[in-house]
């Protein structure tokens, strides 16, 4: 017995020994196979490098598409004491696989629709994305194809995952078409062929990023730059926007850190229709200085924003805004914050015509002035699944661009309220979510708007709210609810001799969306958009789609 205990003795600090090398191995087993004797299941959270599947609605106004790539994601676990025992195994490489999906469908107003989104699955080292999608609608609500649309784009995204850093880059473009079929009903006049009313806007986008990897250092930064190159072939504009962008954060100690945000843009327009050409350009450095001391939080800072142009004098501006805002957390959870910030927001012909594709040539692209923004927020939870969301925002702007009609009521221009113009806002959010199954969310906006000069603001709305809800039966069935209200929109009703304000009827849209799960690879979906009929006019003279039905299959792999 004493040999035994003897033996046990001089035998336990090897198999210690043999822990500590396992624990941090110098080399990898090769031809071997490993059996694992565990006590216990070890159960995992399953770690998904896929790419969401881009949803695309029925789109109207918004031609924005976005293809993201996967973050890089790390998962640590607890080292967990196991007996080995060494056998013979055959090492199988492993295989790069890849996902995608893919959407088929049509609808009505002669509407095909396809959209594809392939991307790689399994790997450490990079990611690789790309993405296409069509949808065109031969007949419009007015004069059929006189106001119908086709809406494309195709994008290819990557990014390569470094020890230190990660490196991407994409390379895209998009190709639009629309009619300027606002025009007056005359029947005496012939209707206008599609082709003579015909706006076709392209884009090519080319970027690159680099981005901090190691977020536990004291120091971060990304680092972001690319060129935009658009065209209104109709209207015979280009324009060529060259961005940088900078952030970067340094932790001086636990509780006190600066952080830099930066902005470059030099935009080159020329409009062949006058012969001209305008060089812009636009520039924002914002150091803050941000403090903590629990339960309360701190900014400060400043911006510095400069703009000029070739063309308009009056915008060669330099501007210094505030930053100071604070932040009080409860120990219940609810965040309350106030501050006073500003900003100059940069606008270019692109993003201008993604918001409003019926401009004319004559149109000027400057940017909003905004110096002064005092807000004020509350958020948390009131009982486990319901959150809410209520604030006050009251912003002072010095030019703020406004679509307003041109005596050719199918295209807009967009006209500058310069001086004292205030936008008080009041906003409040209510979520409610049983984990993956239900989703509820009611908002609402009220916006009160005190203008120079008693001036009407054109095309902004005095009232938004709306209902969104989402709803799944057994990973089987999902269904989408929308609900929408949108009053007190105005617009400019302009003739040659006399310009008045013409209030536009409410926006009342419902909207329900449905898929059904076949099986793992195959669903089926129907869109219904517009289910009351209205044909709202968010834009003066360009009345909605009514009832439209979108329906068609998915695959993914």
């Amino acid at each position: 017995m004493n040999k035994l205990v003897l033996f046990i003795g001089l035998a336990f600090p090897l198999v210690g020994l043999a822990q500590a090398d396992w624990e941090n191995p110098k080399g990898a087993i090769k031809d071997e196979e490993v059996v694992i004797e565990k006590d216990k299941q070890i159960t995992l959270p399953v770690i998904s490098r896929r790419f969401e599947a881009i949803t695309v609605d029925l789109p109207q106004r918004d031609t924005t598409a976005v293809v993201s790539v996967p973050v890089d994601l790390k998962l640590t676990i607890p080292k967990i004491p196991v007996k080995l025992r060494p056998r013979t195994m055959k090492e199988e490489p492993l295989q790069k696989t890849y996902w995608g999906t893919f959407k088929v469908g049509y609808g009505s107003y002669i509407s095909p629709y396809l959209q594809a989104d392939v991307a790689t699955k399994r790997s450490d080292e990079y990611a690789l994305a790309a993405h296409f999608r069509h949808f065109s609608s031969k007949n419009g609500p007015v004069d059929k194809d006189n106001s119908g649309l086709s809406l494309n784009d195709a994008f290819v995204d990557g990014k390569l995952f470094l020890n230190k850093a990660t490196v991407g880059g994409h390379v895209g473009g998009q190709w639009n078409t629309y009619h300027l079929y606002g025009y007056e009903s005359d029947f005496s006049l012939p209707i206008p062929e599609a082709s003579d009313i015909r706006q076709r806007l392209s884009n090519f986008s080319l970027g690159a990023s680099l981005a901090d990897n190691d977020k536990n250092e004291d120091f971060s930064y990304s680092l972001k730059t690319g060129l935009e190159s658009f065209s209104a072939k109709d209207q015979t504009w280009k324009e060529n926007d060259f961005y940088v962008g900078v952030s970067s954060s340094y932790r001086l100690s636990d509780d006190l850190g600066v952080k830099v945000d930066g902005e470059l843009h030099t935009s080159k327009q020329e409009k062949e229709y006058f012969s001209l050409t305008t060089n812009r350009l636009y520039y924002k450095i914002k150091p803050v200085v941000t403090y903590s001391m629990s339960p309360l939080e701190f900014e400060l800072g400043l911006g510095v924003f400069g703009t000029k142009d070739s063309i308009n004098s009056f915008n060669n501006k330099f501007y210094i805004t505030p930053h100071v805002v604070a932040r009080y957390k409860t120990d219940n959870g609810h965040v309350f914050s106030a501050g006073l910030t500003g900003d100059v927001k940069w606008y270019s012909a692109r993003m201008r015509f993604e918001e409003n594709p019926y401009l004319s040539v004559n149109t000027v692209v400057n940017n909003d002035v905004k110096p002064i923004d005092f807000f004020m927020n509350a958020e948390g939870r009131l009982i486990p699944k319901l959150t809410y969301k209520l604030g006050y925002d009251a912003s002072l702007y010095k030019q703020i661009g406004q679509f307003a009609n041109e005596a050719n009521p199918s295209t807009f221009d967009i006209i500058y309220g310069t001086g004292n113009n205030l936008i008080h806002t009041l906003s409040a959010r209510l979520d409610f979510s049983t984990s993956k199954n239900l989703s509820l969310r009611l908002f609402g906006n009220y916006y009160l708007y005190s203008f120079d000069n008693n001036a009407t603001p054109l095309h902004l709305p005095k009232v938004e709210s709306g209902l969104k809800a989402q709803f799944s039966l057994e990973d089987k069935l999902k269904i989408t609810l929308g609900l929408t209200y949108v009053d007190g929109l105005e617009a400019r009703e302009a003739t040659v001799s006399s310009t008045t304000t013409v209030t536009l009827n409410p926006i009342f849209d419902l909207n329900l969306g449905a898929e059904y799960k076949i099986n793992s690879m195959v669903s089926l979906f129907v869109k219904m958009e517009n289910i009351i009929g209205n044909q709202y006019q968010y834009y003066y003279m360009y009345p909605s789609k009514g009832f439209q039905v979108l329906g068609g299959i998915r695959f993914t792999f």
